[in-house]
């Protein structure tokens, strides 16, 4: 059954997986807040001005929430007390980076031409070390276009995409954190089992990158397929 909007977490409204970044929630938020702009002709028929003015607030205390490290780290552990993000296989937001720190290396004196400084010897200047080269990282490679051949992004379409780069459901679950059997339910269609929206979103962005295709028209491919499904059912 689909959410109704004052249902949703702000992670359903604004469409985004708890793994977003900050620069996908604000996308995500920019997206979300033309489409409920209290002038939006489109929404005319569909909520009062004072309905639209609620969601819009809405929208903005997702963003403030979502945005910000600490009220993120509150309103998740809030979800997760109330069972309303992901089952534990899903992955969970990563909210801090831990850096590796590297020791402060001690300062030497400077060497000078009388090694005797106050009745002190000056330790000897140490020897030139060779920095050690910097390995280049290789470029990851650009998304391709799906092939001509493809006139709509299905489950079975992504399962044959998958075999075709000799890759098995558990290859695809350790490139994208996501659950096997998301994964599965993905390929199947069997859209009843799977969690909300904006999560099938993140999943299929992520199965699109492991796969090296272009997101963009697989994601609207088969959530216009996810969308019709829950219609046909009412």
């Amino acid at each position: 059954m689909v959410k109704k909007i004052e249902d949703l977490n702000y992670y359903e409204l604004l469409e985004i997986t708890p793994q977003a970044s900050a620069q996908e929630i604000h996308r995500a938020y920019e997206r979300v807040r033309r489409i409920y702009e209290p002038n939006s002709i489109a929404l005319y028929s569909l909520f009062t001005p004072d309905e639209t003015a609620i969601i819009h607030q809405r929208i903005e205390d997702a963003y403030r929430t979502l945005v910000y490290e600490d009220n993120r780290r509150r309103y998740d552990a809030m979800l997760r007390d109330s069972e309303e993000l992901p089952e534990p296989e899903l992955p969970l937001p990563l909210l801090m980076t831990t850096y590796q720190t590297q020791p402060i290396q001690p300062v030497l004196p400077l060497q000078t031409e009388n090694r005797y400084l106050g009745g002190l010897e000056m330790p000897p200047a140490p020897a030139s070390v060779a920095p050690k080269p910097v390995q280049q990282q290789p470029a990851p490679p650009a998304p391709i276009q799906p092939p001509a051949t493809i006139t709509e992004f299905t489950g079975a379409v992504i399962k044959v995409l998958r075999e075709q780069k000799g890759l098995t459901i558990r290859n695809v679950a350790d490139l994208t954190k996501v659950g096997t059997r998301y994964l599965e339910y993905l390929e199947e269609e069997n859209f009843k089992k799977l969690p909300a929206r904006a999560y099938v979103r993140g999943f299929l962005a992520l199965y699109a990158k492991a796969l090296g295709y272009e997101p963009d028209r697989l994601i609207n491919d088969y959530l216009k397929r996810y969308d019709a499904s829950f219609v046909k059912s009412k």
